[in-house]
């Protein structure tokens, strides 16, 4: 939903043109990703097709969702294989489940005065904190990321559902992301006295050793 799938749609469209009227061959996503990737570190004008595909897909256009969706259904079917092997059944909430709360969960932030502009997007510095980086909930040109979807999220699993304790498992290089996210969300007034946890579990790395990204 974020910048990859801006590289995914942005290279969907680029290889297979005609991809909303027949299927493009890309069972094997990984591959594609990682060609996707290859071109967006390499070509700077393709990084910005990226980006703006991002905020195409986040502000509903047809064309964007019509390829995020056909990429996810591929991930989908893929995943499939391994949840049922587990018995494992899951209610699907994905990031763009949180993308209609975003602006109001923005708006109220910056009403009550967490919120900062900087260089064009809006920032939030919580306190309490040794990071001196803030959480980005809108970039400059209007898009959103990960920051955005996790505070929404949060304010969504607090406030909505209604959760005692929320319990985030990733890999440990997220650890500073959900610490400034735990922070921002007491500093909101979205907690109160539930319990937030990060659970993480190391790196999840490639045959060479490096961070696996998908």
């Amino acid at each position: 939903w974020g910048t990859q799938f801006g590289m995914l749609i942005g290279h969907l469209k680029r290889v297979f043109p005609d991809y909303a009227t027949q299927p493009p061959p890309i069972a094997d996503l990984q591959g594609f990703y990682r060609e996707a990737k290859m071109v967006f570190d390499a070509d700077d004008d393709f990084k910005n097709v990226a980006h703006a595909e991002v905020v195409r897909l986040q502000g509903g256009d047809g064309a964007s969702r019509f390829a995020w969706r056909a990429i996810c259904e591929v991930s989908r079917k893929e995943f499939e294989k391994v949840y049922s092997r587990l018995g494992v059944e899951l209610d699907e909430v994905g990031e763009s489940f949180y993308n209609e709360y975003i602006p109001p969960v923005i708006a109220h932030l910056a009403e009550i005065g967490v919120v900062t502009v900087s260089d064009g997007a809006k920032v939030i510095f919580p306190p309490g904190t040794k990071h001196e980086q803030p959480l980005i909930v809108q970039k400059g040109d209007g898009g959103f990321g990960y920051d955005s979807t996790d505070m929404a999220a949060i304010w969504y699993r607090c406030l909505e559902l209604q959760a005692d304790w929320l319990i985030y498992v990733t890999d440990a290089g997220q650890s500073q992301h959900f610490e400034l996210v735990f922070a921002a969300a007491r500093w909101a007034g979205f907690v109160g006295d539930k319990r937030l946890d990060h659970c993480p579990f190391g790196l999840v790395c490639g045959s060479d050793g490096k961070k696996f990204k998908t």
